[in-house]
Order: structure tokens, then sequence, then C-alpha cells
């Protein structure tokens, strides 16, 4: 095994550490402030609603476990870690976490992760949640590894014509859509009229630049395409729009129950910090925390005076 291979694998053996023990300290929170409310109410003091509790599912854009230089980080920096949307509010949320970099949306809403998630909403004294034992919302991230990566040059017009071969690229689109119509019916059947929180990334900026443990995902496909740069910049900001407005047509369905947080123009497009990319696919831990903010504002908007 390589030395880029062993750390690859060490690094997923931490993270997946990280995510166990994340679960356990969510319970182990969840304990602690029920018991806080047993005792208000034993004492005769007027009950307060408890902080929101929600279930995160994603990819690396809600579990990113680098710095801002490209090395292994003691915390999760993405948008749901401990120093993002799990700060912020008033009161801030309780965030349960099943995010891994590096899944796409099919693997997201895949056997294992179903499993995973029926488990923990079968556990109603999982959740702070007493009148129905779920979660307050579910957050999701996922999509972008459903198209960026080697299978990016499927999506590109291969007949010289530049920019995104349209009928292709629909068909992720269609399939990432499945994906969240998965989701939209496991939460009917295992968390009714919980609602769904997303977000579509935002313009990535295809210079090259890979993390840790994976890419570039974005130039080796565009440089075999052999479009220039100033294209290459329009076709990813074309990919990501034609994927909002995918999202957008599931958020305009009331029974889907998903709120879509516009996360596209968050980040500037370059290197620099601390709002550019960090590579291709991900920004600065400045560039999570204002995305964070959307979602803290898509969050409020709909549990007003809860955080």
């Amino acid at each position: 095994m390589s030395r880029n291979s062993e750390l690859q694998q060490q690094l997923r053996e931490t993270s997946e550490a990280e995510i166990a023990a994340g679960l356990r300290e969510h319970q182990l929170a969840v304990d602690r402030i029920k018991a806080g409310m047993e005792r208000r109410r034993r004492r005769g003091l007027a009950a307060t609603a408890p902080q929101l509790d929600f279930l995160a599912i994603g990819d690396s854009w809600f579990y990113y476990p680098l710095d801002d230089y490209g090395w292994p980080s003691a915390f999760n920096s993405a948008i749901v870690g401990p120093r993002q949307l799990r700060s912020m509010g008033t009161p801030p949320p309780l965030i349960n976490s099943i995010a891994m970099y590096g899944q796409a949306m099919t693997a997201i809403m895949g056997l294992k992760n179903q499993e995973t998630m029926k488990s923990l909403l079968e556990n109603a004294n999982g959740w702070l949640n007493q009148s129905t034992g779920l979660p307050d919302a579910f957050l999701v991230s996922g999509g972008g590894d459903d198209i960026a990566g080697d299978q990016f040059i499927l999506y590109l017009d291969s007949k010289g014509g530049g920019g995104l071969d349209l009928a292709r690229f629909q068909g992720a689109l269609d399939s990432v859509a499945a994906s969240y119509n998965a989701l939209f019916d496991f939460r009917d059947e295992f968390a009714p009229t919980v609602p769904i929180f997303g977000h579509c990334y935002d313009y990535a900026l295809p210079n090259g630049h890979g993390a840790l443990w994976a890419g570039p995902w974005l130039r080796p496909s565009l440089d075999f395409a052999g479009d220039n740069y100033a294209d290459d910049l329009l076709i990813v900001s074309d990919a990501i729009d034609r994927f909002h407005n995918m999202l957008s047509v599931l958020a305009a369905t009331p029974t889907n129950l998903f709120t879509l947080v516009d996360s596209r123009g968050t980040l500037s497009r370059d290197t620099s910090p601390p709002l550019g990319w960090a590579n291709e696919l991900h920004p600065y831990f400045a560039g999570f925390h204002a995305v964070s903010k959307k979602f803290l504002a898509g969050l409020q908007a709909y549990f007003p005076g809860r955080i």
C-alpha cells in the first residue's frame, strides 16, 4: 500500500470513529438536557421548549475533516460542525450527524445509510422532541459527488461544441432527484411531517487543486474536453445553476416539506481566504461558516424563536 493510500485509510478510519463518537455524544447531550427539564418540572418551574435537534446526512460539505491547509483537522470544519451551525443560534441546535465525505446522493440514500437512519429514528429516547420522539428536521447535503469526479467527463459535450451535454447532464440530475425523492418517501414512512433542509453548493473553481484524499474532480475532465479556462468557469456555473433549478422544483412541491437554502454566490471565485476555495470543491473554514449562516437564516425563518 502506498503512503498516500495509507493516509487515506487512516483518515477514513479516524473519520468513522469520530462519527460514532458524535452519535454517542448526541445521546449523552439529549439525556442531560431531558434530565434538566425533568428537574425543572419537579420544582414547579415553567417548562421551556428545548433547543432544536436535527439529523444531518450528506457529504463533505457536512463533514470535512481537513483544515484550511489541507491537513487532517481535529474537528469537522464543514457546515454542521461544532464550530459552525452547531454553535450558531439562540440557543444553538443539537445535530446528530452521519454525514461522510465522498458520498454521492445515491450512497447517502443507499441501504446502509437508510438502515442507520431507521435505527436512529426508532429510538424515541434519542431525540429532544418528547412529543414526537423524532428530530425536528433533516439536514441534507448531497448531489455534488454524483457529478464531480472522473465521471464529470460524461456530462461534457464530446463533439467539440463546448459546454455541458444537456441530455446526459439531465440524466445525472434525474438520478440525484430520484435519491431526494427516496429521502422524502423515507421521511414520510419513518418521520412523518418532519421538514428537510438542503443546499445547492456554490460556483466551484475548476483550477486542478485537489484535497488530501481525492481530486481534482473537475479540471482533468475539462482538460480532456479541450475547453479554455474562461469557458470552464461558465460550464461549472451552468452545472450549479441547473442543479439549483432541479432542487427548486422539489422544494416547490408542498408535500416534500423541503426547504432549499440557496448557497450560490456565498463564496468568492478565487483561492483567497477567507471566502475563496481551498480546492476545487471545498471552501476554507470561513467559507463553510458563511454557508452555515445561510442555513441558520433558513432555520430561523421556519422555527421562529427556537434558534
